[in-house]
């Protein structure tokens, strides 16, 4: 008896290729999305940091004379869809400048402090 030669492949074999594929296929795209939102949050972070080292350096070029103003000392302002709030308080020859900044979609705010010798 002689055997055969088998050539090519069964129909289950192309089966369990095309589901191994999809599942690695899947887990590309899994990643891919967690990739897409890591990135999303570090552009809204980079806009509320630049939202704040804008506000601190405005508060900073400012006298400790205006400083003390009601309008300037604290308030609240909403900048390209992020809360942001400064308070500014005066010490010894120095002002303490505190800029909260609130981002959408976060829980936890970021706060940025900074120390301005008055003249």
């Amino acid at each position: 008896m002689r055997r055969r030669v088998r050539r090519g492949s069964s129909i289950i074999e192309v089966l369990i290729a095309f589901v191994l594929l999809m599942v690695a296929v899947g887990g590309l795209l899994s990643t891919s999305n967690a990739v897409a939102k890591q990135m999303g949050g570090g552009r809204r972070q980079s806009i509320a940091a630049a939202v704040a080292q804008s506000r601190l350096d405005s508060l900073s070029s400012l006298s400790c004379s205006n400083l003390s103003q009601s309008g300037v000392a604290s308030a609240t302002r909403t900048t390209r869809g992020i809360q942001e709030s400064w308070v500014v308080t005066q010490g010894v020859n120095t002002a303490v400048v505190e800029v909260t900044v609130t981002i959408p979609r976060q829980t936890k705010p970021m706060v940025y402090t900074t120390i301005v010798a008055c003249r």
